[in-house]
């Protein structure tokens, strides 16, 4: 597919680079009016006072990418998808437009050699240029004219600078008159600068394409050089007689224009469900992803309107200002002030909702703040007050990113990294929209001194792992007191396998194992080891419904037990009908108490099918006759996690089998539920029971799960795939009977009825009683026992045929 992207500014470049990580089979094609290749506009001031040049600031283009420069576009061709340019033409299959925005001017200016905006890397060229010997003027207040304003004040070539403001307000007409004053006062402390207030240009006299005077309203300027920083508008002027527009290019959600194969994103589209035009990189790019979710056909993305943060850093002051698309002009402000630290906090009110802060020199947590106004939450005045203070983080840095100071100086510390270029695989910082590139790389420098000389280096995944390790030994710390129902300890747990001559080799060994099995790093063997000998400070209720109680035995019928059945000894089984030594009303009270008062801790085990026939009266249990399907829902409504443990309770198993008289259904159907997590197995490996709890005990979430809700890591491999018959079967050398030479010599069991192909589970490398075996190598077929419906599906030694849908 070929994809061209008009306009190679920010917006083009990003959408054109995260095209191509998405497919790299695109063709991507940029075209650009510019000489120059992608450059940053927002670290144009580095430009104008010359301690950059356009290299320097360049935005990195994917080697795939074809970039077309100096091409001026004339017109759209949506009938036969063609981009004509004064020179050129280009076909598309899908195309792109992110032409950005057009500077106001007061009036025009196109001839005139002393006045220009400030957009473009030849803007800043003829303001480095033209500012020598002349009084600068600049028209405007906003950020773009401050930041300006900035810059020209440090140059030494500048002697004067004049600031033209059509209102009374420096930046926003909504800000305090302190804080106002506390700008103004930092551009005009050196002298340099003058600010005329409710000032703007009524009339010019221009000589030989030059100005040789301006009048304002109160004042003439002589020899002036003027800039425009008034604002901008969507640059759309070429596309209003091919595209519907208001404002901007008008699009759908997906960022579509009216023509499905043309998109616009950036300052010159305009959202047509909010009438929006974004105005921040930030909400760029996140057009950007939704357009590209629409191409390509990926998880689709709408676009929706988001706070948005901006940020000025201007001599001795910072402002950070954060936004709700909910502000109106309808508020109530709530100031906090200190004349010590220099420092305003501006709150904006629309009833008891946050709806916009202007902070100068502040402290506060962004972060916080953008919280409070996505969840619309009320706000306590009070609150904000006691933490007008610098929090741990210290001030925000990177908005886009939500990077904090302390966050870049810990990132130093953690990896002696010395320049923004290694910054870039343990944070982006810096490089969404850029703005806070400098001061990021002002932190790096001034941070060196704080690297130990004698650390290792450490890769981005290896501190990711140990931050991931210390958040489980955290969690673990949780349980740390022991279970009221469970005196035992870890040193019983290694007492008892001293006794039966398990050494503490094998032990690891399994730990290992048990890690490998869960796909973690074997850095996590430690925490996984802690894991196992904290799971008796879990509240655990075990329920057996209808079953053999096959999976219960599985753990307890050994002469010679194995690890993991004495894990399970000494897990904290509070409740388990088959296990547990008191009976009758004294069992139902351990079950009632455990129900009452440990709501959301216990975890609830359950094994065996759910009869729903007869009201459920197939299966009664207790003294009380109280059904199966009745003590599952009293004891799954509270449970912190619920565990369906072996093909009976995973869909019915065997109790379900046709015809199925009781009515039998899994733990998950029977509760209408969709978090029931199923660990299926005629019975079920005891090793993935006890990952599975490790799952919940060290990070307090589950693994990834499969479309069964099984885990991943126990039940992601096909059986087939991983068996050690495989080479057999690849070579065609099977069993054809029962005792045939194939079968001493241990070929594939396909023929016999195997299901392994149609299995997913960890059986062949798991195997049973401690890693001895398996079906399959003890010489019997996969019965695919993990698959729904097996028992009627697979539970057989005939070849399985596949069923074809009749497509008559």
């Amino acid at each position: 597919m070929r994809v061209v992207i008009i306009g190679a500014g920010i917006a083009g470049a990003y959408i054109a680079n995260k095209l191509i990580q998405e497919d790299i089979s695109l063709d991507i094609v940029l075209l650009s009016d510019e000489e120059y290749p992608s450059y940053d506009r927002i670290h144009l001031c580095r430009l104008v006072d010359d301690s950059d040049e356009v290299d320097d600031i360049a935005i990195p283009l994917h080697p795939k990418i074809k970039l077309e420069l100096r091409q001026k576009i004339t017109s759209i061709d949506r009938e036969h998808k063609r981009v004509l340019t004064e020179d050129a033409m280009y076909g598309y299959d899908k195309l792109i437009i992110a032409t950005g925005s057009l500077p106001i001017t007061l009036f025009d200016i196109q001839n005139i050699s002393n006045a220009t905006v400030f957009r473009s890397a030849r803007d800043c060229k003829k303001i480095h240029e033209g500012v020598q010997g002349r009084e600068v003027v600049i028209v405007g207040a906003g950020p773009i004219a401050l930041e300006l304003l900035e810059t020209l004040s440090d140059m030494d070539a500048v002697k004067h600078i004049t600031l033209l403001v059509r209102s009374d307000a420096l930046y926003s007409k909504d800000l305090s008159i302190d804080a106002i004053k506390t700008i103004e006062n930092s551009y005009t402390d050196n002298g340099k600068v003058s600010i005329s207030y409710e000032d703007e240009i009524v009339d010019k006299t221009v000589e030989n394409s030059e100005i040789t005077s301006i009048q304002t309203k109160k004042m003439k300027i002589e020899n002036p050089f003027v800039v425009f920083g008034v604002g901008i508008k969507p640059n759309i002027e070429l596309f209003r007689d091919v595209l519907k527009s208001n404002k901007g290019l008008l699009t759908n959600n997906y960022m579509q224009t009216e023509d499905e194969n043309i998109y616009a994103i950036g300052e010159c589209a305009e959202v047509e469900e909010f009438n929006f035009i974004a105005g921040h990189v930030k909400a760029c790019t996140l057009q950007a992803d939704c357009a590209i979710s629409h191409i390509l056909n990926l998880e689709k993305k709408e676009f929706k309107r988001e706070i948005d943060v901006d940020m000025l850093k201007v001599g001795n002051f910072d402002l950070i200002e954060v936004r709700s698309p909910t502000f109106t002009s309808e508020y109530e402000k709530v100031l906090i002030t200190s004349k010590k630290d220099n420092r305003i906090d501006e709150y904006f009110f629309n009833g008891d909702k946050l709806t916009r802060f202007i902070g100068i020199n502040s402290n506060v947590d962004v972060g916080y703040l953008e919280t409070l106004m996505d969840s619309g939450q009320k706000v306590d005045i009070n609150y904000l007050y006691e933490n007008r203070l610098v929090g741990e983080r210290g001030r925000l840095v990177c908005s886009c990113e939500h990077v904090y100071q302390q966050d870049l100086v810990d990132i130093v510390k953690e990896t002696g990294i010395a320049s923004f270029s290694e910054l870039a695989p343990f944070s982006q910082a810096g490089r969404v929209c850029g703005k806070c590139k400098v001061m990021v790389q002002d932190i790096i420098k001034d941070s060196q001194d704080l690297i130990d000389p004698n650390m290792v280096r450490k890769t981005p995944e290896e501190l990711q792992r140990e931050k991931e390790i210390q958040a489980v030994q955290k969690r673990l710390d949780k349980f740390n007191t022991l279970h009221p129902r469970n005196n035992l300890s870890a040193e019983n747990l290694e007492n008892a396998l001293e006794s039966i001559e398990i050494e503490k080799h094998q032990v690891n060994s399994w730990i290992s194992m048990v890690t490998a099995n869960m796909q973690l790093h074997p850095n996590f063997e430690e925490v996984v080891e802690r894991g196992i000998k904290t799971l008796n400070r879990v509240p655990i209720i075990w329920l057996e419904l209808a079953d053999c109680s096959g999976n219960s035995e599985a753990f307890i019928k050994s002469e010679n037990p194995a690890i993991e059945d004495l894990i399970f000894d000494y897990v904290s089984l509070d409740y388990h009908e088959l296990l547990m030594s008191p009976s009758g009303d004294q069992s139902e009270t351990v079950l009632e108490d455990i129900v009452k008062n440990q709501k959301g801790e216990y975890v609830l085990i359950v094994e065996g099918a759910v009869p729903l026939a007869m009201d459920g009266k197939y299966l009664r249990i207790g003294p009380n006759g109280t059904t199966g399907l009745e003590l599952l829902q009293n004891t799954a409504k509270d449970a912190a996690l619920i565990m369906a443990v072996g093909s009976c309770a995973f869909d019915g198993g065997v109790v379900a089998a046709a015809p199925n008289p009781t009515g039998a259904v899994g733990v998950a159907e029977a509760l209408g539920r969709d978090d029931v997590i199923n660990i299926p197995g005629c019975p079920t490996n005891p090793t993935n029971i006890v990952g599975t709890l490790l799952s919940y005990l060290m990070f307090e979430e589950l693994p990834p799960l499969d479309s069964f809700n099984r885990p991943l890591w126990a039940y992601e491999g096909r059986i087939h795939d991983n068996c050690e018959r495989r080479g057999h079967y690849e070579l065609g050398e099977f069993v054809k009977e029962w005792g045939d030479e194939g079968a001493k010599k241990g070929y594939c069991l396909f023929e016999m009825g195997c299901k392994g192909p149609y299995a997913n589970a960890n059986c062949p490398t798991m195997k049973f009683n401690g890693g001895t075996s398996w079906p399959v190598q003890a010489g019997h077929g996969c019965m695919g026992c993990v698959e729904a419906g097996f028992f009627d599906k697979f539970a057989n030694e005939r070849k399985y045929e596949e069923e074809v849908e009749d497509e008559s």
